[in-house]
């Protein structure tokens, strides 16, 4: 098959690391929990009260890794724990009420200057296109991964 951009998989898979490192670098500067408890925060927020195998799957983080991170937030008060009725083997975890302001600032700041340090030559139009180029990815992968079922996240 003849490649019809200029974009291959390499480089896409190395566009989403670059990508993935300059989100991580802007979230470790705007508080004092890291990137990972702050996605898992959000992904709290955003879906609600869940199991921790829904938030491995929504955020790309191995199941262990959320674990630690459901422990140390829960330590910290972020997050609140409890059986899931239907499967009492089961923990859901929910964001506490007070968390949900560091989840809401998370999820508002803005990715616009964090491009812009990408982007050092790039002009303010074509900021704006790749901005609104990635805002519609965004939305269009959003729509075509469906959410795990419940039954099958544990």
């Amino acid at each position: 098959m003849v490649p019809t951009s200029s974009l291959n998989l390499a480089d896409l898979h190395q566009l989403g690391r670059r990508l993935t490192a300059a989100a991580t670098a802007a979230m470790k500067d705007s508080s004092d929990l890291g990137p990972t408890e702050l996605l898992v925060l959000e992904c709290l927020y955003t879906a609600g009260p869940q199991p921790v195998g829904a938030i491995a799957h929504r955020t790309g983080f191995a199941q262990s890794r959320v674990s630690t991170v459901i422990a140390a937030l829960r330590e910290r008060g972020l997050v609140e724990l409890s059986t899931d009725a239907a499967d009492r083997r089961r923990t859901i975890a929910k964001i506490a009420e007070h968390a949900r302001t560091q989840a809401h600032h998370a999820r508002s700041r803005d990715a616009e200057p964090t491009l812009r340090q990408l982007l050092l030559e790039a002009s303010d139009a074509e900021i704006s296109q790749t901005l609104a180029a990635l805002g519609n990815l965004h939305a269009a992968l959003g729509k075509a991964v469906p959410e795990p079922s419940e039954a099958t996240n544990g």
